[in-house]
């Protein structure tokens, strides 16, 4: 536990910058993301499949905690993400209680990990535990309890999986390319890729 807080107490001013930079930048394209979303929404929503558009608002927690590789990167990132979000979207300030969400569902999996390990299967981890936090506020928020076990599965899953691929393995793919053209040489993840 000492050595996440020294980790914690060494955030550079520079790595909290680009996170505020970042997370803001991505808080204006989750605004654009929610017209896709509002645009497959009705197609999908009938079988349970809405979700599969969702994962994308997961993307600020998984991909900026990568880069920097410190505690409560993936919670400011959500949360400033999210705060963007709401000044743009019919959703308002609920946006920030889904950014504060998803954000500690993807820490609690950093933290497992004692935030050493940055492979691909900790980054799936992360997102799918930040689907499942965020539906778990959805389904009190929007009173799933009156849809069948199924269709909530449904959900379930196609959340997950939209955020493994839309947050965890999109994640990996930027990051790994922004790293090869030499942007984040200021950066833990340069130290060590893995």
């Amino acid at each position: 536990m000492n050595k996440i807080i020294a980790l914690f107490k060494s955030i550079t001013i520079f790595e909290i910058v680009l996170t505020t930079v970042v997370a803001a930048a991505l808080g204006v394209s989750f605004w654009g993301w929610t017209f896709i979303y509002e645009i497959a929404k009705p197609a999908l929503k009938v079988s349970g499949l809405s979700y599969l558009v969702a994962g994308f608002w997961i993307f600020a927690s998984v991909f900026l905690s990568q880069i920097v590789r410190k505690p409560g990167i993936a919670l400011i990132a959500s949360i400033i993400a999210a705060f963007v979000e709401s000044l743009l979207t019919h959703w308002g300030i609920m946006s920030v209680l889904w950014g504060i969400v998803q954000g500690l569902g993807a820490e609690v999996i950093f933290m497992l990990f004692l935030y050493k390990k940055w492979n691909l299967k900790v980054l799936i981890m992360a997102s799918a535990l930040s689907a499942i936090f965020s539906y778990t506020l959805d389904f009190s928020i929007y009173d799933y309890k009156n849809l069948s076990l199924g269709f909530n599965l449904i959900q379930l899953i196609s959340f997950i999986g939209s955020s493994v691929f839309l947050a965890g393995v999109l994640s990996d793919i930027v990051s790994k390319r922004l790293l090869k053209l030499g942007l984040l040489d200021q950066f833990l993840i340069a130290k060590n890729p893995n």
